[in-house]
């Protein structure tokens, strides 16, 4: 099978038509950032209207309040900069409770499923993502992500990453001194070592 490939328009090498990213530039290619039709809520199936927050226009639905951000949009609102800056969020945060009912839901770019991860790790917010588009985010979930971050939970999630490393490298330390004093007792208890070098 004949790999197609198409011309990155950053900087005009030759890509793999299926490729969101560019190998040469590391440059986003437009034609898949998802075709320009109006979005619908993925859980409602109703049109989002535009809406604006931060001065960025943004996609709410009108009956749950679930909100899409594109990837440039939820890296912007998402930056300890930006969440720092407003006057209006919260430093308390509280994590609630995991919703139990898992149900996936498609991009409202290119339809596909999206993947469900916490964000952070450690916040409790389950957003939903696709990697090539966006983001949805549950009413709400936006003011709780942003509490989080001012509360200093990127910080805290940060640290939690730096330990589990930590005890990682002190295991694989502790594994390794084991394999060499391993090593040495078998050479030492080699029988061809005590014929050709003595007791020493």
């Amino acid at each position: 099978m004949e790999l197609k490939l198409v011309k990155c328009p950053h900087c005009g090498g030759k890509v793999n038509v299926k490729s969101t990213i560019c190998p040469h530039c590391g440059g986003r290619r437009p034609s898949l950032m998802g075709k320009k039709r109006k979005p619908m809520c993925p859980r409602c199936n109703v049109f989002l209207n535009h809406f604006s927050y931060r001065n960025r226009d943004l996609d709410i639905c009108p009956q749950c309040g679930g909100v899409w951000l594109d990837r440039g949009e939820f890296k912007d609102l998402t930056r300890e900069g930006d969440v720092y800056q407003s006057q209006v969020v919260p430093k308390g945060y509280i994590r609630g409770p995991i919703r139990d009912s898992i149900q996936y839901i498609p991009c409202i770019r290119c339809g596909a499923l999206m993947n469900r991860k916490n964000f952070a790790k450690i916040s409790g917010v389950i957003i939903d993502e696709c990697k090539a588009h966006g983001v949805w985010l549950d009413g709400g979930e936006l003011e709780r992500i942003r509490t989080f971050i001012a509360d200093g939970g990127l910080e805290r999630a940060q640290d939690k990453e730096i330990e589990k490393n930590r005890q990682a490298l002190r295991e694989l330390a502790s594994n390794v001194s084991g394999v060499q004093f391993s090593q040495r007792m078998i050479h030492f208890w080699n029988p061809k070592r005590w014929i050709f070098t003595g007791w020493r």
